[in-house]
């Protein structure tokens, strides 16, 4: 039997030496050099009448190596859960050489949750925001979603170019006698008022028209790029193709109708209104999580796994990137984050990790599970957001292996749910002057 030794290094490492016996070691290696003899193709010998001395001599090392790999291979995790420890990571692995007649000695640094008995979460006092949703409020909204269905129009023929217009030009830049190539552009977009050309360029544009080339001097700032053009005048043909103004819809039935499956403004209106409240009360659900796991983790001081919080941040960092991607921002520009960057983010995630580890432990404690009927009825009652059948989310759940993930949100939010209703919550009407001195 196997001779398993565990030592603690801190809360979440362990050492752990595993000693197996030599009875083993042999009958392994005996295994091994059997396999090897049916298979061995060595000039002079038929395949399986390769004498053993030879085997040994040639490949001994290699039968070594493949008998080690094996034992930790069938020791390791039963090892593990003969001692009930359940790693995150393995951090190292040592091994002895492994020799015929002799106990083969391995040893694993692992990292392992933090054996939590967590106390103080019932009888929190905890303070509850409520927050109306107000018209103004639905307003801006609506007004956000009349930006979104505005269009580009081309402008008339004897109208000049105004700030905000979008522009297609040929621009030619020339400095003293020569062609300035990395400022001469064709079929340039530009979109007048945001300078991304130059500095203050898109001023020079405006008053244009288009088809009629024109040509201005602009001096380049003293900390312009290229040094021998720093600070100097440059001259610049320009030729506007095409131009085109954006045009913003009226607020109206038929504006609704464009911006999504509305039969009227009033069924936009009531769905912006829906969509606010579920923001708001998911803020309000963040905020007391956020009080909650504050309040635990300070009654309940512990080391979290330096694995989980690095993986955290990983996640973090991903989901950042993700979020600028869909924005239409190239990320080949943005390099990943060094290590000063990461550790800035460190805080953060080692609090969602303790968060997640102390929520774990108290539903283990109050033995807090999500019954298959629950599951069926969040299902049902998200699919109805996405206007889905509930089969339908499920497939995508389960397709996208995600299944797991929703029924763990489900059991965190049963979790919390049941600390809210051991609490001491007051409820205060929102004020938006103290959420701005907050932030």
């Amino acid at each position: 039997m196997t001779n398993i030794q565990v030592e603690d290094l801190s809360a979440v490492r362990k050492k752990v030496t595993f000693e197996v016996p030599q009875d083993r070691v042999s009958e392994t290696l005996d295994a091994q050099y059997k396999d090897l003899k049916k298979n061995a193709q060595i000039k002079g010998f038929r395949r399986g009448k390769v004498p053993m001395e030879i085997l040994k001599n040639l490949f001994r090392e290699q039968v070594q190596s493949d008998a080690a790999k094996k034992i930790i291979e069938e020791t390791f995790e039963l090892g593990l859960d003969e001692k009930k420890i359940k790693p995150i990571t393995v951090i190292h692995l040592d091994q002895e050489p492994l020799e015929a007649g002799k106990p083969f000695i391995y040893t694993v640094e692992i990292e392992a949750p933090p054996e939590l008995d967590v106390q103080g979460y019932k009888g929190l006092s905890l303070e509850k925001t409520i927050r109306e949703v107000q018209d103004k409020e639905v307003d801006e909204r609506l007004e956000s979603v009349r930006q979104r269905q505005a269009r580009l129009v081309p402008i008339t023929e004897d109208r000049d170019i105004q700030d905000g217009d979008h522009t297609v030009v040929d621009i030619e830049a020339v400095a003293e006698g020569e062609t300035v190539k990395s400022l001469t552009v064709k079929d340039y977009h530009l979109e007048i008022g945001r300078n991304f050309y130059l500095p203050d360029f898109d001023s020079k544009i405006i008053g244009l028209k288009v088809g009629e080339p024109a040509t201005i001097t602009y001096d380049l700032a003293d900390d312009f790029p290229r040094k021998e053009l720093a600070g100097k005048p440059v001259t610049f043909t320009i030729t506007i193709k095409e131009a085109k103004e954006r045009v913003v819809p009226e607020l109206n039935d038929e504006l609704a109708k464009d911006a999504g499956d509305f039969e009227s403004l009033d069924d936009l209106k009531k769905q912006v209104t829906e969509d606010l409240r579920r923001s708001f009360d998911m803020d309000t659900t963040q905020q007391l999580r956020k009080q909650i796991v504050e309040k635990i983790i300070e009654a309940n001081p512990f080391e979290a796994p330096e694995s989980l919080v690095e993986s955290r941040i990983d996640d973090i960092v991903m989901g950042a990137r993700e979020n600028l991607a869909r924005q239409g921002i190239d990320m080949k520009r943005f390099p990943m984050p060094d290590k000063a960057q990461r550790d800035s983010i460190k805080p953060r995630a080692m609090e969602q990790v303790k968060a997640g580890l102390i929520i774990k432990g108290i539903g283990e404690k109050e033995e807090i599970q999500v019954s298959g009927d629950e599951i069926n009825s969040e299902l049902e009652k998200r699919a109805k957001i996405f206007g889905w059948t509930p089969d339908f989310l499920k497939d995508q759940l389960e397709e996208n292996q995600t299944m797991d993930n929703f029924t763990s949100s489900l059991l965190e939010d049963k979790i919390y749910s049941f600390i809210e209703s051991q609490s001491d919550i007051t409820e205060k009407a929102y004020s938006e002057q103290e959420t701005e001195s907050a932030e």
